[in-house]
């Protein structure tokens, strides 16, 4: 018994030693890196990103746009930017071409008005982005190295970023020429012109937002994968939606003329998906310490 309790005495009194050597000691990784030696791509250095991008989920027409954002990194978490992107080149949806298959080509001229719209006139009355650009902050909380083949190493880092979306829409066409009047009637003393006076483009202004991944090829050059989204408010299919008139014609002050503008827009999402390469100003990254 006495062999046991001194065994059991000598156990606490190594147990107490230990742990008070440990508080004496403290923890040897406070304080220190995450990671030593580790290449600093981003604190102070300007990055320059041409890319091309396509809009998505889009119901009547779809956008290919080209355009750079420039950006400077104040350290490896915060960045401000500004980018820009052009379309030259936009192509109807799936949903469109299939509308306008059950379309006539011209809109009917008898007395007894078909109120069905011809290809053309859809056509018109869509609206195409022409310019897609904003100020925005990033944030980038996480960096990392992943392998290809486990034989190929890059570094990578993902980002978040959110800021002011300005959007340049292209209204649709005015043609006139090519519609017909609706007799006047006691309802309505006045004729009714079939022709919309489209005014849904011009400038608009909402949020965005998106994520992005950036993969180092060396320390000055990235490939750059991003999706932006922007909350803007618009009317792409140029419908009159609170059925509003003007009177007045080109020539005929008794015409009543159908008014697409501002009033008729709706917050609509618009998406994007951006694929570039970034390069970074100085070109060479540091090491950490």
């Amino acid at each position: 018994m006495k062999k046991l309790f001194n065994l059991l005495l000598l156990v606490n009194l190594l147990t107490v030693s230990v742990a008070a050597y440990a508080v004496k000691r403290g923890d040897p990784l406070e304080g220190q890196p995450a990671v030593r030696r580790r290449i600093l791509y981003l604190p102070n250095r300007f990055e320059v990103s041409p890319s091309l991008g396509v809009s998505f989920l889009q119901d009547y027409k779809h956008s290919f746009l080209i355009g750079v954002k420039a950006e400077y990194h104040f350290n490896d978490l915060f960045s401000i930017g500004f980018a820009a992107h052009y379309s030259p080149l936009s192509i109807d949806s799936g949903l469109t071409s299939e509308i306008k298959s059950t379309l006539p080509n011209e809109l009917e001229t008898d007395t007894y008005i078909n109120p069905t719209p011809s290809k053309s006139a859809m056509t018109d009355a869509l609206d195409t982005i022409r310019m897609v650009m904003g100020p925005y902050v990033a944030y980038t909380p996480a960096f990392g190295k992943m392998a290809l083949f486990s034989s190929v190493f890059f570094n990578f880092d993902l980002y978040f970023f959110g800021g002011l979306g300005i959007v340049q829409l292209e209204s649709g066409s005015l043609n006139s020429s090519k519609y017909v009047d609706s007799p006047s009637s006691a309802a309505s003393p006045h004729r009714l012109h079939l022709d919309i006076r489209e005014e849904n483009g011009g400038w608009k202004f909402g949020p965005q937002a998106g994520v992005g991944l950036k993969v180092f090829i060396n320390r000055s050059v990235a490939i750059n994968v991003e999706f932006r989204w922007l909350y803007i408010k618009r009317n792409a299919a140029g419908f009159d939606t609170n059925g509003d008139t003007v009177l007045g014609g080109p020539t005929d002050n008794q015409t009543e003329w159908v008014i697409v503008d501002s009033k008729d827009d709706i917050w609509e999402n618009t998406m994007f998906f951006h694929f570039g390469v970034s390069f970074f100003f100085p070109r060479w990254a540091p090491r950490s310490k």
